[in-house]
């Protein structure tokens, strides 16, 4: 009877260790599970992969996934403010999980896709961000200069000037007019970038006057940009001031010697004044001898000046290294007008 009892009992022993034994590996098994289970959820991609461009994660990885909005956007601007674009993209991708409607956050990603050169991206992206928030200033301003560079004037100018009007309205808070009437001095939070493309299509509308506004309230908050003297120089030069216009196409040159622009429209001044021996110099500062005569008799050319065309046109190719195909057709478009002036 002691032998069967400890039979039962050595059993129920064994038993018990095998379901323990059991357990352990359930337990193990289901965490492991878990573990998996997490780990994918962890590396899922974001929800709008439509706003990714597809490039590397980088340091963005299974193991370290943001918390909340407010954890993906401070991360975002740490990355960014390295220098790592497609770390800061992916993450400002990632904040939209948290908070989908967030014009902001949708900025932030139109901004980056236009630095990296996705215009199309950003494009779509500040549009978006304007459908939740249809007074976010830059990205009206954003969408301006992308229509700007497309060449698309109208719909530049719609956005450009919204962006303008905002920044306006939210600087009425300071009190600080400027001189030019109705508009009030610049401040950090200014996009002056959008002042400065105004007034470029208020000069191309010949609102000259416009334009050299937004040039001056520009030029207040940046007075050393060749950028902007230059074009409010070449304003000057659109609107018939010749003596302006050289003498702040001058001052861009003083503050930037390389600044190409300020040395081709303070060429084209000497061609209005009729100096075009230094007209030629000035365009050989930045240009090969053969580009500054062939650019010079084009704009000789466009003042009626067929016969200096021509000459300047054949120097040009004369002077060429190579064929010089742009010189060549000038050539033949200003000898067909010199003709056509010849018989009238």
């Amino acid at each position: 009877m002691k032998d069967v009892d400890r039979f039962f009992s050595n059993k129920r022993c064994a038993l018990s260790v095998l379901i323990a034994l059991s357990l352990q590996l359930l337990v193990a098994c289901t965490a492991t599970k878990t573990d998996e289970e997490l780990l994918n959820l962890e590396m899922t991609p974001p929800t709008r992969q439509d706003l990714y461009d597809g490039t590397s994660m980088g340091s963005v990885t299974a193991a370290n996934p943001p918390r909340d909005e407010a954890d993906a956007l401070v991360r975002a601007k740490k990355e960014e403010g390295k220098g790592n674009l497609d770390q800061a993209l992916y993450l400002y991708v990632q904040a939209l999980d948290f908070k989908a409607d967030n014009a902001l956050t949708l900025y932030n990603i139109a901004r980056i896709h236009s630095i990296k050169g996705n215009i199309q991206l950003a494009y779509l992206t500040y549009n978006e961000s304007l459908t939740i928030d249809p007074e976010l200033m830059m990205s009206h301003a954003g969408l301006g200069l992308i229509n700007m560079d497309k060449r698309q004037h109208e719909q530049a100018k719609i956005h450009l000037e919204k962006a303008v009007s905002l920044d306006q309205t939210r600087l009425t808070t300071t009190g600080i007019e400027a001189p030019e009437e109705g508009l009030y001095l610049l401040d950090l939070q200014s996009p002056i970038r959008i002042y400065n493309a105004l007034a470029i299509l208020y000069d191309l509308e010949n609102r000259h006057e416009e334009a050299r506004h937004y040039y001056s309230l520009a030029l207040r908050k940046e007075p050393h940009s060749a950028l902007i003297i230059t074009n409010l120089g070449y304003s000057h030069y659109l609107g018939g001031n010749i003596a302006l216009a050289e003498k702040y196409l001058k001052q861009a040159i003083k503050e930037d010697p390389s600044f190409e622009r300020g040395w081709t429209n303070l060429g084209l001044v000497y061609v209005r004044k009729g100096l075009y021996s230094r007209a030629l110099s000035t365009f050989e500062h930045t240009m090969e001898p053969a580009d500054a005569l062939n650019d010079l008799g084009y704009f000789l050319m466009l003042e009626g000046e067929f016969e200096q065309a021509v000459e300047l046109f054949q120097r040009a190719i004369d002077s060429s290294p190579s064929y010089f195909e742009q010189a060549q057709k000038n050539l033949r478009r200003a000898s067909m007008e010199l003709d056509t002036q010849k018989r009238n």
